[in-house]
């Protein structure tokens, strides 16, 4: 199949993604992503429920009636909790499976063995030895946050059974008691190794197990720099460039998500004392913070501004796949929760989006940072609900300002002009090179 070119960016794209996509590793973790798929977008929908809906904090909590004491909100909040904690909660779970599945069955060596071991090597690395709970794990490891974690171990562990093990004689596979016990002990090398090697690193994680840090250490760095002459604020908005380049990053590698991260830091908090004073947000103090530029308007749709990218689809893609995923995970963006666009797309380690997935949130970032400099529009200091639909999230964070609205309207816009030619080059590279395919026939 012949590809046509527009320029020479495009060029270098396609051709190199479908180079990067003959890789072995690359296959896996890409097949890994659809495989995933299903979990993280029915996980989404719940999150919704979950957060949004009945959380506290939700931004749909005050429109359904408060049942905070009421024996139905328990079991609804129950449920939800269960189905999270076992859809998108435990989604590394689901993809080291697929991952070491993969990786040994390319090796032709047991990948059913070879998955399973590797479920249980993940859930020992992320085991908790707790005095208070006897049977805990760490929560960020088992969710998205430990994607790139669990889909690297899944490859590692289908790696160990390629050089631990040789391969499954034909007849093996075909079933019976006597075909499972030789399948076993022809993987039990493999599984003995893969597990010492998971007991060691649960012990070096409970000794040095932290959480939140990227979130943490780059949002403190972009907040507590504050200057009043033009350099300083020119630098500060720098700063939020960088800041927000390394969270996309994070987040373009599945170890970081913008839903529900927001905090009110030290900068925030004196441009909201100052508002709850003055009664307006205009002239606040520190007008370039967290809340008024990277929350307000870099994660419309989660990181990465993927709203903009799930519109870009639905105008320009033709692909009926782009499209069915693009129709279900709207929802879902629409409140910030994007798992199931990052997996079913996938938009995770994916070189096309890479580079809208990053410029896209600094394109908004910079936009917002010039009409707040000019005194078009004020900046964001009340806090918002969790949940806040992405272009709503200045409107509220003014108390209302139809001059955020109106630029939040156009973040959108830049989005989507952002987005439209990567996913046009994505369509040509599924074309040539469809990876889904390839996963539905295994």
């Amino acid at each position: 199949m012949k590809i046509q070119f527009n320029n020479k960016l495009e060029k270098k794209l396609i051709l190199g993604t479908l180079k990067l996509q003959k890789f072995f590793i690359y296959r896996v973790i890409q097949r890994t992503l659809l495989l995933i798929f299903p979990f993280a977008l029915f996980g989404s929908f719940v999150k919704i429920i979950q957060t949004v809906v009945i959380g506290k904090e939700g931004f749909l909590t005050d429109v359904f009636p408060d049942l905070s004491n009421d024996f139905i909100y328990r079991q609804i909040d129950n449920i939800t909790t269960g189905l999270y904690n076992l859809s998108l909660g435990w989604i590394s779970v689901i993809a080291i499976f697929g991952a070491a599945k993969y990786t040994a069955k390319h090796f032709n060596r047991d990948d059913q063995l070879a998955g399973i071991t590797a479920m249980s090597a993940l859930l020992i690395i992320d085991y908790s030895y707790s005095k208070v709970q006897i049977f805990s794990f760490h929560p960020q490891i088992l969710g998205m946050h430990g994607l790139l974690l669990a889909i690297i171990l899944g490859i590692f562990i289908g790696w160990i059974f390629k050089k631990a093990s040789r391969p499954v004689p034909d007849y093996a596979k075909l079933g019976g008691a006597s075909s499972v016990i030789e399948r076993s002990f022809i993987s039990a090398k493999p599984i003995v190794i893969s597990l010492l090697i998971a007991m060691l690193f649960s012990t070096l994680i409970n000794v040095t197990y932290y959480a939140e840090a990227p979130g943490n250490y780059i949002n403190a760095l972009a907040s507590e720099y504050t200057s009043k002459s033009p350099l300083g604020q020119l630098f500060k908005t720098f700063i939020f460039s960088i800041y927000t380049l390394v969270m996309s990053f994070f987040g373009w590698s599945g170890t970081y998500s913008s839903a529900g991260t927001e905090k009110m830091d030290t900068l925030s908090t004196v441009n909201l004392n100052y508002a709850l004073n003055k009664h307006t947000a205009w002239n606040a103090p520190n007008p370039f913070t967290s809340s008024a530029l990277y929350h307000a308007f870099a994660t419309f749709g989660g990181t990465g501004a993927v709203l903009g990218l799930i519109i870009a689809i639905l105008i320009v893609a033709k692909d009926e796949d782009f499209q069915t995923v693009a129709r279900w995970a709207i929802i879902p963006s629409l409140f910030n929760i994007s798992s199931g666009l990052m997996t079913g797309i996938p938009i995770l380690f994916n070189i096309i989006f890479l580079i809208p997935f990053i410029l896209a949130p600094i394109a908004n970032m910079t936009m917002a940072a010039l009409a707040i400099q000019l005194h078009l529009m004020p900046p964001s200091v009340y806090p918002v609900p969790i949940g806040t639909p992405g272009p709503l999230i200045a409107f509220i964070g003014t108390n209302g300002s139809r001059q955020a609205l109106i630029f939040s309207i156009l973040a959108i816009i830049i989005s989507v002009y952002i987005y439209i030619p990567f996913v046009k080059m994505a369509i040509k590279v599924k074309d040539f090179d469809n990876l889904s395919l390839e996963e539905g026939a295994n």
